[in-house]
């Protein structure tokens, strides 16, 4: 039991002071299985511009804890991949595009970008036994129908949200990537019920 302590003690310390670099990327696997009945009888579109889609964030986390460290995420790919796969599972078909030029031929078009991304490690709340990935994500969504009329534009918050504790590991990006896909996955979907109630 003392070495486990130990072990957890060193390993914190240096989550804390090193000046290690983490990159993540866009995971399917940590998203739910498809499982929605009932889609909508019809095609829709997600836009998103080129320079919207390789948004790359690179930052500290909050907490003290990994305060050494750096993240760096793709949220411009993982937002429009996220969107595709969320969309797929509430209309027949789903597209990408740059722009509305298409929009004619689409039910619903989608435009998501996320415009708040924040990320801690809480050893804290354990009493420094064990560490909480946590986020903070506000997605932004519009909505347009087929002539390019918005409908919809609307901040979807998550609040604080927590994946699950760890005692170790060898990958704290992954604890934080997955729960981002999560909350993430949560967030756009609450936007697809949106769209099914506007159509």
């Amino acid at each position: 039991m003392r070495i486990m302590l130990r072990y957890i003690l060193v390993s914190a310390i240096v989550l804390v002071t090193t000046g290690c670099a983490y990159k993540v990327g866009y995971n399917s696997s940590y998203l739910p299985p498809a499982g929605i009945a009932g889609k909508v009888d019809g095609k829709a579109l997600v836009v998103m511009t080129a320079e919207e889609v390789e948004w790359v964030y690179s930052g500290h986390p909050t907490s003290f804890t990994g305060g050494g460290t750096t993240l760096t995420v793709p949220l411009g790919n993982i937002t429009k991949q996220v969107a595709l796969e969320v969309f797929s599972r509430h209309f027949d078909r789903v597209d990408s595009g740059v722009d509305l030029s298409a929009a004619a031929e689409y039910l619903i078009v989608v435009n998501p970008r996320i415009s708040k991304f924040e990320y801690a490690y809480n050893q804290l709340q354990n009493l420094g036994f064990a560490i909480t990935p946590e986020v903070i994500v506000n997605l932004d969504v519009k909505l347009f129908d087929a002539a390019g009329k918005q409908l919809m534009q609307k901040t979807y918050v998550s609040g604080e949200r927590e994946g699950d504790s760890y005692m170790m590991s060898g990958s704290p990006n992954e604890k934080i990537n997955k729960i981002l896909h999560e909350t993430l996955f949560d967030l756009m979907s609450q936007a697809a019920v949106d769209a099914h109630s506007i159509l």
